[in-house]
């Protein structure tokens, strides 16, 4: 038996411990950056090397691994971020989480006034402990390659990919002006979304600290006001749609702060009983398998007994003040897609 032969029957043997890997991987992953209450740009990427790509791989590189277990990425994920803020705590829990082999920030090649692919690189294996769960049971000893970037990042990376301009030397003389403009307006992108989140927490804060009740809606104020009378267990993070929820509440003339806590204070009672009713309904139906938004499933709502999302919540105080045909008729008329059913 040749070479190839012996590892291509080694990658069948494989090749479905890899495939429970990355679906358990994708899993933690995914509730990794809900518990962190971080924002992903796209959902989280993954795949399983193919035989043909693998050995593609190693002819190009002149690799001769004595075993697939010497490759790190047989099981690849890519993890991409809408914010640059949210890449150094989600660092820090990969970290704790998961036995990390090597680690490698790949714009730490490049020189100052350098263009080039940016991204964080791991290889990581899961914990020697998930072993006792018998779904991982004989999966610890496999490596993950995973990379972590922002969505601007991913932008670079993808076109550069496409046009084989990874480095500064294989671009064309006369292109490299116009790849350094791309390059330096994606890198502001990031720069620009950190100053947008630093000014919006700024602002937040202050609204905190004076909060008139004349206050005009925005996000900002509505967010403070339902983070406060609402509880926070409701909360899906990175999933409330605000915006909608003012015209919502404009509509049925609610347009300031005080207007707002009027609402929620004189209905809060009727708002907890119709929570607590969904709750009660929903566990007594088993369609609880589709998912949403972050990767928490309805089921896990469930059990910590939350079912509305402040969103959800502030829309049934419109409901106990003004009545559910009236409300649901707003709602029809002016829906622009499905409503998510949370809200």
């Amino acid at each position: 038996m040749t070479r190839e032969a012996e590892l291509h029957s080694e990658y069948l043997d494989l090749e479905p411990s890899l495939t429970r890997l990355r679906k358990a991987m994708i899993e933690q992953l995914e509730h990794l950056v809900a518990s962190c209450g971080l924002t992903l740009g796209v959902p989280i990427e993954s795949r399983v090397k193919t035989w043909d790509s693998l050995v593609e791989k190693l002819a190009r590189k002149g690799l001769r691994p004595k075993c697939l277990s010497d490759v790190d990425d047989l099981i690849g994920i890519r993890v991409i971020f809408l914010f640059q803020r949210d890449v150094a705590p989600f660092k820090e829990a990969i970290s704790e989480t998961f036995s990390v082999l090597s680690s490698e920030d790949t714009s730490q090649r490049l020189m100052e006034a350098q263009f080039g692919y940016k991204s964080e690189h791991y290889v990581i294996k899961m914990p020697a402990d998930w072993e006792r769960i018998p779904s991982l049971k004989g999966l610890s000893e496999r490596k993950i390659e995973l990379q972590v970037r922002t969505l601007a990042q991913h932008i670079w990376a993808a076109a550069s990919h496409k046009l084989q301009y990874k480095h500064e030397d294989s671009v064309p003389f006369p292109v490299r002006r116009s790849i350094y403009r791309v390059s330096a307006l994606l890198e502001t992108v990031d720069l620009e979304f950190s100053r947008v989140l630093d000014e919006r927490e700024e602002y937040v804060k202050v609204q905190a600290v004076e909060s008139a009740k004349d206050d005009e809606l925005n996000v900002s104020v509505l967010e403070a006001v339902l983070d406060e009378l609402f509880p926070l267990s409701n909360k899906d993070r990175g999933a409330e749609d605000y915006s909608e929820l003012i015209r919502d509440l404009n509509n049925f003339n609610v347009f300031n702060r005080g207007d707002l806590i009027g609402l929620i204070k004189d209905n809060l009672d009727e708002v907890l009983k119709s929570e607590n009713k969904q709750v009660e309904m929903r566990r007594s139906d088993d369609d609880h398998d589709y998912l949403m938004n972050r990767g928490e499933s309805v089921a896990e709502r469930l059990d910590r007994g939350v079912f509305f999302n402040h969103v959800g919540l502030a829309r049934e105080a419109l409901r106990a003040e003004f009545g559910d045909d009236e409300v649901n008729d707003w709602l029809i008329r002016n829906s622009e897609e499905d409503f998510d059913f949370l809200a």
